[in-house]
């Protein structure tokens, strides 16, 4: 996508050449697919996937104190380049609009996007209207999803049990919703799920844990968390700005919440003990093996995979007595100057130790041996813009403005840097609440400049895509639109996806990841120091480790419903519902 941010450090292609010298020759192999299959490839026993929740792949380029030039034996994830030398790594892989949690994992294991299933929300989405005319709103649930075609959507755990009724498959998730999304399918084909709350009594409670200062962090007492902004800390005195004031900085309200629910909200530790000690009982034959902690970190702590996004801290910061000063101590994000670098980095840090532990004791146990490991993140992410300007990015307010919303006709569900409106009558004001959308007008923090801070498509865009912004057909569901006339299911009459890291406020009080449910009467507020969902979140960690198989690097630009297609050709399953993914097995055996 144009407005990709990864050219602050590198350009695409330049991200792609460094990407194939890491491998070394062994990155040439792809490029040649008519060379004869390797003696004994094969899928394996087992299918493994392992998704790291939010991971930007500029941070595989980054050296260990998080600068550009990372190298054998100075990287900041050094478990993860392991993993990576073992397997084919696709650079240039992109997750599908919106770049968020619940539809993008569900993508790998159906081989498809959004358009092929309907979930576009994080946690819920409105579904209808009541009698009343209130949107009525249901959890994320792979029940109510429907192909176009309007058949169920079937996954890999569905095909899994078809093929193999005797396999055991397991699902374990650092995000709770996400695997309740499953639970309640009347058609099975999890053995097990487990989350923080959900969990079999043999598992031990996650405990409560810092995101910028985990174990593994060796100078904790020392390197710098910015503070919170505080009622007082700004201009603006409406509800709005209020709210949003108590979730900016990395010592928030956000963050508080997000450390205490620690059930809610375990950290990858937790994970990966409980992984291991389901594999110990008795190793499942499918996992999904969902570590939360990355996109929870950077959801409150920020992200720092761009090295140029950040600058020396005004006032500078003054670490503890006895503490040394480090000139990395000292940067800070220019979008939001109560981002510090460094907890960012140690968020990221103890993400690889703790995927390190996970293929280390798979190995030891193994299983890896065995199995075909799907390696991904579901999006990306950026650091908000922060601003005491509430109305540069409030719709509803807009649209109120305007005159075009009366007695609730119009519903927004938007969440970090996406949302969609709906009409429940006035359609015919939807092309007018679009021109005052682009219309509208906001100086950026962090640039100077006065900009409009979102792209917005309408129908028809949905359908026949935008250039550069959203592929034909990606965020609109030809049977919930077309044939079944959105009876089972409302569709959005508006997507606005935000650009330059701007955040679109939560509405109705729907914040999916804070650990408390927040009550209806809630204002608009910004809820997130980073975060993710719009164009600018679409690139990916994307790599498949087969026994036997090709490694090194592919120049393919892959999405992440390739995925799914190619685990299921590997292992012989159908999926019987609509894929949008490709095949990649020839590129791995072949």
């Amino acid at each position: 996508m144009k407005n990709l941010r990864i050219n602050s450090i590198l350009s695409r292609r330049s991200f792609l050449q460094w990407a194939l010298g890491l491998a070394g020759g062994a990155a040439l192999s792809p490029l040649f697919p008519s060379r004869p299959a390797i003696a004994g490839a094969g899928p394996g026993k087992r299918l493994i996937f392992l998704a790291v929740d939010g991971l930007h792949p500029a941070y595989l380029s980054l050296d260990a104190r998080g600068f550009p030039g990372g190298g054998p034996g100075n990287r900041l994830m050094p478990n993860l380049h392991k993993f990576l030398e073992q397997s084919l790594w696709f650079p240039e892989a992109q997750a599908y609009l919106p770049a968020a949690t619940d539809m993008n994992h569900l993508n790998a294991l159906a081989g498809t996007s959004a358009a092929g299933h309907g979930i576009i929300g994080v946690w819920a989405q409105p579904v209808g209207w009541d009698k009343k005319g209130r949107a009525i709103i249901a959890h994320s649930a792979l029940a109510d999803a429907r192909d176009a075609s309007g058949r169920p959507v079937d996954t890999l755990f569905h095909a899994w049990k078809r093929q193999r009724p005797g396999g055991l498959t397991f699902f374990i998730s650092g995000k709770e919703w996400v695997a309740d999304m499953f639970r309640q399918d009347p058609r099975g084909g999890f053995d097990l799920l487990v989350t923080g709350k959900g969990r079999p009594d043999w598992l031990p409670e996650p405990e409560k844990g810092s995101f910028s200062d985990p174990p593994t962090d060796p100078d904790a007492a020392c390197d710098p968390e910015g503070g919170r902004q505080g009622i007082f800390g700004g201009r603006g005195w409406g509800a709005s700005p209020l709210w949003t004031r108590m979730y900016t900085g990395q010592g928030s309200l956000l963050t508080l919440q997000m450390e205490h629910f620690a059930s809610r909200f375990p950290h990858d530790s937790w994970i990966v003990d409980s992984t291991l000690a389901v594999f110990d009982r008795q190793p499942p034959d499918l996992a999904y093996v969902l570590l939360a902690q990355c996109d929870d970190g950077g959801h409150c702590m920020g992200s720092a995979w761009d090295p140029g996004e950040f600058t020396a801290a005004d006032p500078p910061h003054e670490p503890p007595r006895g503490c040394e000063s480090r000139p990395e101590w000292q940067l800070v994000s220019r979008r939001n100057p109560r981002i510090f670098r460094e907890p960012c980095l140690d968020v990221i840090r103890d993400v690889d130790f703790q995927f390190g532990r996970l293929v280390d004791g798979l190995a030891a146990r193994g299983i890896l041996d065995q199995a075909c490991v799907v390696l991904l993140s579901d999006h990306s992410a950026v650091n908000h813009l922060a601003t005491d300007d509430f109305a540069s990015t409030d719709i509803m307010g807009i649209l109120e403005g305007a005159g075009l919303v009366r007695d609730g006709n119009v519903y927004t569900f938007s969440v970090s840097s996406y949302g969609v409106l709906y009409w429940r009558d006035r359609k015919e004001q939807v092309g007018r609440a679009k021109r005052a959308l682009l219309a509208h007008r906001a100086k950026n923090p962090e640039t100077g400049e006065t900009e409009c801070p979102w792209w917005v498509l309408d129908r028809e865009e949905m359908k026949n895509g935008l250039p550069g912004i959203s592929l034909p057909g990606e965020l609109y569901h030809r049977y919930f639109v077309e044939q079944d006339q959105e009876q089972s299911m409302i569709w959005p009459d508006l997507f606005v996806l935000a650009r330059n890291g701007w955040q679109i406020p939560v509405y109705n009080g729907h914040v999916p990841n804070v650990g408390i449910k927040a009550p209806k009467w809630t204002p608009p507020f910004r809820v997130y120091n980073g975060g993710h969902g719009s164009v600018d979140t679409l690139p990916i960690l994307a790599a498949i480790r087969v026994p036997g198989g090709r490694t090194g690097v592919s120049p393919s630009p892959i999405r992440i419903a390739d995925l799914g297609v190619t685990a299921a050709s590997l292992f012989g399953l159908t999926l019987q519902s609509a894929n949008a993914g490709r095949d990649l097995s020839g590129e791995l055996l072949g």
